[in-house]
């Protein structure tokens, strides 16, 4: 991992990047009315379809979301699994801080439960100011922090080297612009320099950068409850199931997940979960000029894929116990070219009875042509030998060469898709209330350098609904007695979201992390 261009070259008058513009963010805001609950199926698959359209709230509608914005941590967390603001203080000088509620003496995978010591390490970094952080990484001494005590990023360095990469395109701390007076070259003069930490525009930031960062946050949270981060390697484990169609994801939609708590699976890297998921998007403008908060495109495109994000999670959760069906199983169009296509549209044995027919044909041809020479040689004019029932044979089972990639040898060749599941990861709803059909899903959503806990309670009619399409026999009935006063219909979507936290305030960082702990603690939590 290289040391960033930034810390090197501050000072260095260069060509000015462009200024930043304001900070720009979703500003949807949805709300349902409690006394209009329908108990049906939600309707979006018709909307889905004809998605060339355009997109519009009539999505966000049809999939029956209800938002709620800048919601407190103690709301979207059970506050007796949230660490107390005490915890951000040495443990010697909080020892009558409130301690977070413990169900069982371990965690539902057997490792001990995090203590006062393990947040206050990782918090203490995190609450480094971001330029003491930056010089730890290139080796710099104290004099060069305002004579700032040296500092060790045990837990933390990883972090602040993709913060630091972040940084180059976002921080905007030490910017400062001069005219340049250079007498070597007329041209120069009156041009603008910059001397800061930026290299270029937030837009022209590679997707990877924030991705990284927001990863390097999360491991740093989660490693004491023995978890990991996971990143999907196909593409198509980024896409929700919608019915009989793949809806891809925009951005990365990485997974907090569990480590086998069987030894043997755990060397091998067995995941099992996921937990939580984590959605980056590069979106930097969600209106355009003269639209007000919550008509732009972007703002709807932004939430319809956070929300698919957290129904993707949802949806793996869901998969325990169950047995993926790959499409194409045992068809002859996906089979691998194992079989003849022709022979299995006819049912299996109108193949074989096509090549006797062949034979039939063939048999008085070779007997009267036994023993003549045609000119050229045996077999006819050029000496292509005599002919046989592999040259007449047209229904002949033996594959002719085809130019790679040709089309009738792409079908000839012709496999199923690829899993839609991952490998390494046995899926699991760690943390789910038995009994109850709900299942709160967590994100780990990422824009700009911030960073939002988003919460979604999820109906299992709901999601069996979106799966596939309300084809079981329950999915078709009305329940008689509906949502009590208060509750949640099983057609809802439920979506919480906190305030935005910058990765660039420490104050703000040590927040997140309070609220991700707060959420693996309750996920994790012993259930004896």
């Amino acid at each position: 991992m290289r040391v960033t261009r930034a810390t090197a070259a501050d000072n260095r008058p260069r060509t000015a990047p462009a200024r930043l513009k304001p900070l720009d963010f979703p500003q949807c805001q949805v709300q349902r009315d409690p006394k209009g609950v329908d108990d049906n199926v939600p309707d979006f698959y018709s909307l889905l379809v004809g998605l060339e359209k355009g997109i519009s709230p009539r999505h966000v509608e049809a999939l029956k979301v209800s938002l709620s914005g800048e919601v407190e941590l103690d709301h979207l967390v059970p506050s007796e699994y949230l660490p107390p603001i005490e915890w951000q203080q040495a443990p010697s000088s909080a020892l009558d801080s409130p301690q977070p509620r413990q169900d069982s003496a371990k965690l539902n995978n057997g490792a001990p439960i995090p203590t006062h010591k393990d947040f206050y390490d990782r918090a203490k970094e995190l609450l480094y100011h971001s330029d003491t952080a930056f010089d730890c990484l290139s080796g710099k001494g104290a004099g060069h922090s305002n004579a700032t005590p040296s500092i060790r990023l045990l837990h933390s360095h990883k972090f602040y080297q993709h913060l630091l990469l972040l940084a180059e395109y976002w921080d905007t701390s030490k910017d400062a612009y001069t005219k340049s007076t250079s007498d070597d070259d007329a041209d120069d003069d009156g041009k603008e320099l910059y001397t800061g930490r930026r290299y270029g525009a937030p837009h022209e930031m590679p997707p990877e950068y924030r991705e990284d960062t927001v990863c390097a946050f999360a491991e740093l949270c989660i490693w004491p409850f023995r978890c990991n981060v996971q990143t999907p390697r196909s593409s198509l484990t980024r896409k929700l199931v919608f019915r009989d169609r793949y809806v891809p994801i925009q951005g990365v939609t990485s997974a907090i997940c569990r480590s086998a708590t069987d030894r043997q699976k755990a060397r091998r890297g067995v995941l099992e979960g996921p937990l939580m998921g984590i959605h980056c998007r590069n979106t930097t403008t969600f209106r355009r000029e003269g639209q007000a908060n919550g008509e732009g495109r972007e703002e709807i495109m932004d939430l319809l894929f956070e929300v698919g994000a957290a129904l993707l999670v949802a949806q793996k959760r869901a998969r325990e116990g169950q047995e993926e069906v790959r499409p194409g199983k045992d068809c002859f169009w996906a089979d691998g070219g194992t079989r003849r296509h022709l022979g299995e549209m006819g049912g299996g044995k109108q193949d074989r009875e096509t090549n006797a027919w062949a034979k039939q044909l063939i048999a008085p041809v070779d007997d009267a042509m036994e023993g003549v020479e045609m000119e050229g040689g045996p077999g006819g004019v050029g000496g292509g030998g005599v002919h046989s029932e592999e040259k007449l044979n047209l229904f002949s089972s033996r594959k002719r060469k085809q130019r790679p990639g040709g089309a009738q040898q792409a079908y000839l060749d012709a496999k199923p898709p690829e899993s839609a599941w991952e490998n390494k990861v046995e899926y699991r709803m760690i943390g789910k209330e038995p009994g109850k059909g709900v299942d709160c899903v967590y994100l780990l959503s990422a824009l700009n350098h911030h960073v939002s806990l988003v919460k979604v309670q999820v109906n299992d009619r709901y999601l069996a609904s979106i799966t596939r399409g309300g084809e079981l026999e329950e999915l078709q009935e009305r329940s008689s007695a509906g949502p009590g006063p208060g509750q949640q219909g099983w057609g809802d979507l439920k979506v919480e979201r906190s305030r935005w936290f910058d990765l660039f305030v420490p104050e703000e960082r040590a927040q997140a992390m309070r609220g991700v702990w707060g959420a693996m603690g309750w996920l994790m939590r012993g259930m004896e």
